[in-house]
């Protein structure tokens, strides 16, 4: 009967629930995945009994390598699982301090700092960097939000950028530690266990403003990347990429900007100029190797008079005479 049928398909699902809660309670991440740290770990004790005993079978020098593996194996999925379950505890604790800010920018830009570094040294600098931020954009916030609601919302709008910006001093610095604190344990997991970190073998395409896709350039999509990656993003809200030349071994010229790559891979701008204070368009020097960019002249008005003080040229390194002509 239709009664029948209908109580049999509900306690099927009922006695599957039941059978499976463990794997649901004990595979959430706010847990730190603790069934995931315990099959890692059986299959360390396997790998511990069952490579030297394999080895054994094809002789002594094969044990021996077969008890290395075994050893290396159980160590890293004890290590790395502790490691990782911390790592993913920290995480969720990190998001969720992320979310009491309100603010989309800030969740965003905690995204695009999270992504790993190149080497081991990039890794925790970006890390200790991030922890920095952390304190300064908190309070920076207590002003700066409070002025942006007041913009936008008016008295109400005030009294939320106030509020944001006091859970901003709290929630920021507090989320910087537990994000560095993450990064590492997530870096310990991958040592551990020799992950290789999969990374995307060429820069995201750039898209001219005309939303016409063409195709890829490698040197505009290097240039569309470091755009994005000054100022947690804020330039490339309201800078559109043209071009850009290879300066030197490390600094690289976007539009009117000079960019500094430190030694451990992080942008930073070193001089800018506005288009339109250019004076005159930038002239090469083939004999010297250089473009000079001329600024116009600035004036500053004081009590009596007006003071005019004359623009000092930037001159900048090219690598190619073609590359300098086109951009």
């Amino acid at each position: 009967t239709t009664t029948k049928l209908t109580n049999e398909v509900s306690s099927h699902y009922q006695n599957q629930f039941m059978k499976q809660l463990h794997v649901l309670v004990l595979g959430l991440d706010v847990l730190g995945n603790p069934l995931a740290v315990i099959r890692g770990l059986a299959e360390g004790v396997e790998s511990f009994f069952y490579e030297p005993y394999k080895g054994a079978i094809e002789g002594p020098l094969e044990f021996a390598e077969g008890v290395a593996t075994g050893v290396r194996a159980l160590f890293s999925s004890a290590v790395g699982g502790a490691a990782g379950a911390v790592s993913k505890i920290t995480s969720v604790f990190g998001k969720g301090l992320a979310t009491l800010t309100f603010d989309e920018d800030y969740k965003a830009s905690r995204i695009r700092r999270k992504e790993p570094g190149a080497t081991t040294a990039s890794h925790i600098a970006m890390g200790g960097k991030n922890v920095v931020m952390g304190f300064v954009d908190g309070f920076k916030g207590v002003v700066t939000k409070p002025i942006e609601g007041a913009k936008d919302g008016g008295a109400s709008g005030f009294f939320k950028g106030l509020g944001k910006g006091f859970i901003g001093v709290v929630a920021r610095p507090t989320g910087g530690v537990v994000d560095f604190a993450s990064s590492s344990f997530d870096l310990i997991k991958r040592t551990a266990q020799q992950e290789e970190l999969v990374r995307r073998v060429r820069y995201p395409r750039h898209i001219n403003p005309d939303g016409l896709v063409r195709p890829y350039i490698a040197h505009e999509a290097m240039g569309f990347y470091i755009l994005n990656r000054l100022e947690d993003g804020n330039i490339a809200k309201r800078e559109t990429y043209v071009a850009h030349i290879t300066c030197s071994e490390d600094p690289l010229c976007c539009l009117l900007f000079i960019i500094e790559i430190s030694i451990l891979g992080l942008y930073k701008i070193d001089w800018q100029l506005a288009y339109e204070e250019l004076n005159e368009v930038p002239s090469i020097n083939i004999r010297t190797g250089q473009i000079q960019i001329l600024p116009k002249e600035s004036k500053t008005t004081g009590f009596l008079k007006t003071k005019t003080t004359r623009a000092v040229p930037k001159l900048v390194k090219y690598q190619t005479v073609s590359e300098a002509k086109v951009n």
